[in-house]
This record gives structure tokens, sequence and C-alpha cells, in this order.
């Protein structure tokens, strides 16, 4: 069944380009940079998961809070050891993060240039704002969409707020997103349509069971939930 005029509120991170991988990718830099001091890779993970999910709820998510995050174990780690260098490698780690360009999934370009005369799609990302609105920008996207919207965290009242203040039909608006956490569940709370585009390598914190709704009278739409294997695949429902 293919939907007509809906409102698509599409993520950003692991739903049109790689994110979780580059900052793995990172982590992984990071334990090689540490090893010399003793400690195994596996112990080094944890401190900087422990330390990451303590900085977002202080600071929020990006680079900069992931910077800092990097920067904390790595002076508990190495004590007086610690070497001025090594603190700039580290700078150097998160600087790439936000400096290079994203890694675009297979067929977005094209999915977004299908879409957009169809449907109106907004950006809805969390995070860093001007660190979004950069990712945004250096890849080639934002002519696609009619709004961008970033705000610190996708939760329930994220989602009525965009709702209210744009005054979007709920029935006819879809979520469109990786992760079950801020993108699935939060919207299908707020009452609108999901659409769940599983990622094989999302972030565990935002990996959770998908929850069903609230009830819906019959014969009012909204709380559907679509699942599908990759972005393209938007074409043949919308």
């Amino acid at each position: 069944m293919r939907h007509e005029q809906q409102v698509l509120l599409i993520d950003a991170d692991d739903t049109l380009w790689e994110t979780n991988l580059k900052f793995e990718r990172t982590v992984a830099s990071f334990c090689e940079l540490v090893r010399p001091l003793g400690y195994p890779d596996d112990h080094v993970r944890r401190q900087v998961d422990t330390a990451e999910r303590a900085n977002i709820a202080r600071r929020g998510y990006g680079a900069r809070s992931f910077l800092l995050t990097l920067e904390e174990v790595y002076l508990g780690l190495a004590g007086h050891r610690a070497l001025d260098s090594h603190l700039e490698e580290i700078r150097r780690f998160a600087r790439l993060l936000v400096e290079e360009p994203p890694r675009l999934y297979d067929g977005v370009p094209e999915t977004l240039a299908y879409l957009a005369p169809r449907h109106r799609l907004f950006y809805f990302s969390k995070g860093d704002a001007a660190e979004q609105a950069r990712k945004l920008a250096l890849s080639g996207l934002e002519r696609f969409f009619a709004a961008h919207e970033i705000v610190p965290e996708k939760n329930e009242a994220a989602y009525r707020a965009l709702v209210a203040r744009h005054a979007l039909p709920p029935a006819d608006t879809w979520m469109v997103g990786n992760s079950p956490r801020s993108d699935i569940n939060p919207a299908l709370a707020a009452g609108l349509n999901a659409v769940y585009i599983p990622s094989q390598h999302n972030w565990e914190y935002e990996n959770e069971e998908i929850r069903p709704g609230p009830f819906i009278p019959s014969g009012v739409e909204g709380g559907r939930l679509l699942v599908l294997k990759n972005f393209r695949d938007l074409q043949e429902h919308f």
C-alpha cells in the first residue's frame, strides 16, 4: 500500500548516514593509544561506556561530549603517566568525527529526491545543534527538507512539541529511523506512525524493545508501525 501526501520526520545518524561505526572506530583507536598503559581493551571500553552515559546526562550527545569522555577516561587510566601528545591525539580523534563528511547509506539521495516532491520531509535529529546542522550541510541533502529540527533529546514530549509547533496531522505523520529508543517508541507514544529501519551497527544505548503506542479509537489512523530493510524501500510505500 502506498501512502499519499504524508509528513515524514527523518532521523539522521545511522538512518541517512553512518555514525555509530565512526565512533566505534574512534574507540578502537583510543584503545590502541592507551594499550601501552597495560589495560585490556574490554576494560577500556567499559570505562568509556560508563563515562559516556554519565556525560550524556550532563552534556548531551555529540563529538564534544565524546571528546570529554575520552579525555576523562584517559586521565583516569594514565594518572601521572598522562602525556600532552596523547591528549592532542584524542582531540584529533574528535575533530575527525566532526570534520569528515557523512558517509551516506546506499540509496539515500535518490530516495529523498523521490520523496521530496510527494511528501513533506522534516530533518529531525538530536544532539549538538551546530554539529548536526554541519553534518546536514556537508551531506548535500539539505535541499530535500522543508524544515530542520534538532533537539537535545528525542522523547515523547519532543514529538508532541514538534507536532504542535508545525500543526502536523498525527494520523499522516511518520517518524523514520533506526532507533527504538529515540525514533520509534516515543513517536508511537505520541500517537504518530513510525517506520523502523534497523541498523546492523546500532548504538547499544539506542536499543530497546519496541512498545505499542496508546490505544487509538477505531476509524482513526495513527500508531502504525512499518518495518523496512533499508532506506530505499521507502519508495515502495510512500
